[in-house]
């Protein structure tokens, strides 16, 4: 099973979806990770220089392209500390699954996931 998570460090949880550097999706089964870059906003930053305060991802469109761009993937599930209303809607049209972890490390939530399945 492929799972995304995002991220600005490849070992924790971004705060936020739209303002994260990456997508780190690990299949569960291989081991094998792939990090996806978050394009739009590095574009975004490119052409008008760094975000400032909390402006959230309102308005750059990330919710469009990272969920169509899992699915290519192959992502089942896609791990988060929040989503929004948009990002919820398109991530359930690609057919991903979602979850909200209160957990920092990505780790620690992987831990979480093999100990719950290995209890079914």
């Amino acid at each position: 099973m492929k799972i995304a998570f995002p991220t600005n460090d490849k070992k924790t949880l971004a705060p936020k979806i739209g303002l994260a550097k990456g997508f780190l999706i690990i299949d569960t089964e291989s081991q094998e990770e792939i990090y996806l870059e978050n394009e739009r906003l590095n574009k975004i930053i490119k052409n008008h220089g760094k975000l400032k305060g909390d402006c959230g991802e309102h308005g750059l469109g990330i919710g469009q392209v990272i969920p169509k761009k899992l699915k290519e993937l192959g992502v089942e599930i896609f791990i988060a500390k929040f989503f929004g209303e948009g990002m919820l809607g398109n991530l359930d049209f690609y057919q991903i699954n979602t979850y909200v972890s209160k957990k920092h490390y990505i780790k620690d939530i992987l831990n979480d996931l093999k100990e719950h399945n290995g209890n079914q």
